[in-house]
């Protein structure tokens, strides 16, 4: 399974690194500048687990965590960029 690098090389701009231990199971480090956040992202039959962090921002040390259906059409064999929004779409409809 391994990592994957999203990004525009060679120019400060945000970086997306998916790793992928499991078949159903992501790991997402999203950096740009002093920003960085991690999403921890596992697929059941039925339901999506996102447990989000963001370790640069000091006004709120705390994860968050959303399981919820897993929505029609859930893909896992997008790429980083593409995974990642599709997760943000998605705690986007829980918030």
């Amino acid at each position: 399974m391994g990592a994957v690098s999203a990004g525009a090389p060679g120019r400060t701009s945000w970086r997306v690194t998916m790793t992928r231990p499991d078949a159903r199971v992501s790991l997402f480090e999203v950096a740009l500048s002093d920003y960085r956040e991690f999403f921890f992202v596992a697929v059941g039959d039925r339901s999506v687990s996102v447990t989000m962090y963001d370790t640069s921002d000091e006004t709120h040390p705390e994860p968050q965590v959303f399981t919820f259906a897993k929505p029609y059409g859930w893909d896992m064999d997008l790429e980083a960029e593409e995974a990642l929004l599709q997760v943000w779409q998605a705690i986007g409809v829980q918030r």
